[in-house]
């Protein structure tokens, strides 16, 4: 299974805040990001004979055709895998993207590229509709195969009474996915061909260095295909077979195929280069063919235009990109001038622009100084009107109903707008917005997967693609022409290739087609033939004529990257006119049919096993504790239970009276999360105020979160409980019922590398008191602030400033430890105890060594993303007298693990502002950075 710290961190919090009340602070040293379940879902059950289909109301057809697809992956992957689930597998449906974010499957955020996932506790698989039936029907089975291997081996060890499994290697499990669930396609093939021709192709040992990446699901594809192709047919299953037989996948392959892992990749490599090597005969590449306008990052969907006013007057290219990190939109002189490139609108770092789909949805500019876009803003898309002129938004449009706004161009008047739209039950239609009215017209309203609209020089036509063609249950998408009015789409193109990116002009329909191999441009002349403007190796996207009609600009995939590419418009190949068929029947979607479904009801909740463990921990501070830890939840994820049983008596006279029990319960269903728990806790604990004391707790507690946006929320946790504290080596004792609430504002837009955030900002307020009730008497009140800032300088490169104060009164006041690697470096974890905290900390963060390869007699080992780091920290912490400031300074390096931990070692010197110890202290911890 693979390790998720967020789901981890979520079962931990729940139990750390009932173990250490008096640590009740501890909200200030939690960030996050959201996320936030906007849509209200009204859960039904589909049941067939291998599936519980999880539904909601408004895609009940597409629950019945997920079952459909379901039961038939079932069969061939029962037969290729020769196994059976004797178990129903649970298949939760989401119509769109934005919905299938809000899933409490997981508590991971899901990024959009994330189409669908296995869940392994309870065998869950969650998927999200995205249009297309031919790529709901890949995701499904995609994840079915993971489904299938975690149940095949588990069976074959338990077969050969082996409980010491050899773990599968990620790029295996996603490869042998992907080859059982769809064929080798034109993506597959551009990634393969520009990696391999590139020099920059993984061998198999070296796949590490790219887990979980698009480029790890394609390269494993390719080996499983190799596997099959070269060494037969029966040799995937019989890796399952033989697993119980080898200590690590090597072995396991050296045994199943006959050779090591090795000498598979070296002849794998060899067989890609004597199939893509000919090919550069009778192919270019983007940067020799043509003109590469961008460098950095990820840069797509160009438009160009020419401005007649204005200080900006003159032809520019605007554009979408991600440079760094965040997605935004720019614009640049047609020449790719870098000096010249300007920023226009910076996405995904509010909830205004969340996501801009920089890779899923085109955007549109006219020469008036006006773009057209569209943005994911909290439950669904949005589409703006922004002004270069005045560089604002315009206007903001929303259309209750509909929840994914792609591709949006303007009419030739800029009066109107067109886009392609998903509603709740999933369908994917083609609407008109009048750009000063808002007013909402339906085009087209049907079944099929309608993409990339644009509206005919004329304005009275709409020429889009759509799946709706004869071979379009085969993953073949078409383009087609529609009255701005509705009625029938008439077909233009026709076959089994995907045409795509649509761009109409007087001299031509130029779009991008894969019908030669790879995806190039094209232009369709109005009569029927067609014209092959470009003969690429990899692929072209996106064409736009540019204001002349000379040159057009393109997104083109090179060096494994997109960019903008400008060239000449050549008419290279004219190929024979086609001739569309019309009037052709179209295909349905089929479904299962209600004769194979079981059961069709209202979901209801019920609670199974997350985790059932013993746990043993030590602190310091807190001694030793030991027990079981429970946890529960319903299928969904919404509700969980969470069950905390120990003792930490010393002597049997005590096992009574040392019991400590927690019960928590967390309701994520709506957009107010909200929690209660209820405990009891006896334990001797130490700190440097109290010394060592006995102290009893047992009560309540009501947890609410509430998150404004996914960057934003608010916190509240009040609890009661009732406190016998006995500071025996000071002779004080205090009894009392205890009433303590504290209030949080958290916002966190940061971006992550592997060692830590190295972009935008994490702030986390709180304040809080305690008081008892039934005295009137206040315990104490406290306030701390949290403010972390990164300043991105470099790709992996930032510089990092954190501010924190903390301050607590009263008879009672709430002391934290301070100091050591994650706070004040040079001084001990705990070296401060105080009641009031000021710090300040500054950090030069850098890349030290991309990889390191150290070698031992048994073998080498890999360390990948070694950071340097240059830092000041200075604070001081008192309780009645502020005395003074102290600081310390230096340099360190941090050593990432598999995104699991990170290594972090640091050299310091301290500092009272008058002199600088002698001694250089040397820190090892493991963590993030702040």
């Amino acid at each position: 299974m693979k390790w998720n710290k967020n789901k981890f961190r979520l079962f931990l919090i729940p139990v750390l805040i009932l173990i250490f009340l008096p640590l009740t602070a501890i909200g200030q040293f939690y960030f996050g990001k959201n996320k936030v379940q906007y849509t209200r879902f009204e859960w039904q059950v589909m049941e067939t004979e291998h599936f519980r289909i999880f539904f909601y109301a408004e895609e009940e057809h597409l629950a019945k055709i997920a079952a459909r697809i379901a039961e038939d992956g079932y069969r061939i992957l029962a037969s290729r895998f020769n196994h059976e689930i004797y178990t129903p597998i649970p298949l939760i449906i989401y119509s769109s993207p934005n919905y299938f974010s809000q899933t409490n499957v997981t508590q991971s955020l899901l990024p959009e590229s994330v189409g669908g996932f296995t869940e392994f506790l309870k065998g869950r698989v969650v998927v999200p509709f995205h249009g297309s039936y031919y790529d709901f029907e890949h995701v499904i089975r995609h994840e079915l195969v993971h489904v299938f291997t975690l149940s095949k081996l588990e069976s074959v060890m338990t077969r050969q009474a082996y409980f010491r499994m050899a773990p599968p290697p990620l790029w295996f499990m996603e490869g042998l996915a992907e080859y059982w669930s769809t064929l080798w396609d034109t993506e597959a093939d551009m990634i393969l061909k520009d990696m391999v021709l590139a020099g920059r192709l993984y061998p198999i040992p070296r796949f590490y260095e790219i887990s979980g990446t698009y480029f790890m699901y394609k390269l494993g594809q390719s080996v499983c295909q190799f596997i099959n192709d070269d060494y037969g047919s029966d040799k995937l299953v019989m890796l399952f077979e033989n697993w119980w037989k080898g200590d690590d996948f090597d072995g396991i392959v050296k045994l199943t195929l006959g050779e090591s892992l090795e000498n598979v990749s070296r002849k794998w490599e060899y067989s890609l280069k004597k199939r893509y090597f000919p090919q550069m005969k009778d192919r270019g590449l983007a940067d020799q063919e043509s003109r590469q306008l961008t460098r950095s990052g990820y840069s797509v969907k160009a438009v160009p235009i020419h401005l007649a006013d204005g200080p900006d007057s003159g032809d520019w290219v605007i554009f979408k990109a991600n440079k760094l990190g965040y997605s935004g939109l720019y614009m640049m002189p047609p020449s790719g001038d870098r000096k010249k490139i300007r920023t226009l609108l910076k996405g995904e770092r509010s909830a205004t622009f969340e996501s801009l789909h920089l890779l899923q949805s085109g955007i549109d500019a006219n020469d008036s100084g006006e773009i057209l876009f569209s943005s994911k803003s909290e439950e669904s898309d949005v589409l703006y009107r922004y002004d270069l002129q005045k560089k604002k938004v315009l206007q903001k449009y929303e259309f209750p109903g509909i929840a994914t706004i792609m591709s949006p161009r303007f009419s030739p008047d800029g009066q109107w707008g067109v886009f392609s739209g998903t509603v709740k039950s999933g369908i994917c239609d083609i609407y008109r917005v009048n750009l000063t009215s808002g007013e909402l017209v339906k085009i087209t309203d049907d079944f099929y997967n309608d993409i990339d609209p644009a509206y005919t020089p004329r304005g009275d036509s709409i020429i889009f693609a759509s799946d709706r063609c004869p071979e379009g249950d085969g993953g073949a998408i078409n383009l087609y022409k529609i009255a701005v009015t509705g009625g029938n789409p008439l077909p233009i193109t026709e076959g089994k290739w995907r045409d795509i990116n649509p761009d109409p002009t007087d001299s031509g329909l130029y779009f991008s087609s894969d019908r030669d191999g790879s995806f190039n441009i094209y232009r369709e002349n109005g009569d029927g033939t067609i014209t092959k403007i470009t003969t690429l190796l990899t692929g072209a996207y996106d064409p736009r004529l540019t204001p002349d009609k000379k040159n057009i600009t393109f997104s083109g995939y090179q060096n494994t990257g997109f960019h903008i590419y400008r060239m000449p418009v050549n008419d290279s190949i004219v190929l024979a006119a086609e001739k569309p068929a019309q009037g052709t029947v179209l295909w349905r979607p089929a479904t299962l049919g209600n004769k194979a479904v079981r059961t069709s009801v209202k979901y209801r909740t019920s609670y199974s096993f997350d985790i059932a463990q013993s746990a043993v921990s030590y602190d310091p501070v807190y001694g030793s504790i030991g027990g079981i830890q429970v946890a529960l939840s319903d299928m969904l994820g919404n509700n969980t239970f969470y069950f905390l049983l120990t003792n930490t008596a010393e002597s049997k006279d005590q096992f009574l009276s040392s019991f400590n029990a927690a019960v928590t319960y967390i309701n994520m269903k709506r957009r107010l999360n909200w929690g209660a728990g209820i405990f009891h806790f006896y334990d001797e604990y130490y700190n440097d105020y109290d010394g060592y004391y006995y102290e009893r707790q047992a009560g309540g507690l009501l947890h609410f979160n509430y998150p404004l946006s996914k960057f934003n929320r608010v916190e509240a946790t009040s609890y009661v409980r009732y406190s016998d504290k006995d500071s025996w080596m000071f002779e004080r004792r205090r009894r009392a019922i205890l009433a303590s609430t504290y209030l949080s504002f958290v916002s966190d837009n940061s971006i992550w590398d592997v060692s830590g955030p190295i972009e935008g900002h994490r702030y986390n307020v709180t304040v809080g008191f305690t008081a008892s009730p039934d005295k009137w008497k206040q315990y104490n009140r406290l306030g701390s602030i949290d403010l972390r800032h990164y300043i991105r300088l470099g790709k992996y490169s930032a510089f990092a400033s954190r501010l924190f104060a903390f301050s607590s009164t009263g008879i009672e006041p709430q002391r934290i430890y301070f100091g050591g690697s994650w706070s004040f470096r040079g001084y001990g974890r705990r070296a401060f105890y105080n009641r009031n905290i000021l710090f300040s900390s500054n950090e030069l963060r850098f890349p030290l060594i991309d990889n390191l390869l150290i070698g031992f007699p048994f073998g080498g080992i890999g360390f990948q993303a070694i950071r340097g780091a240059i830092f000041y920290d200075m604070g001081s912490a008192w309780d009645n007298h502020f005395d003074q400031f102290l600081g310390s300074f230096g340099a360190g390096f941090r050593v990432a693990l598999a995104d699991i931990v990170v290594l972090r070692f640091d050299f310091a010197r301290t500092t009272d502002f008058h002199t600088i110890s002698h001694n250089t202290n040397f820190e090892f911890f493991f963590g993030w950075n702040f």
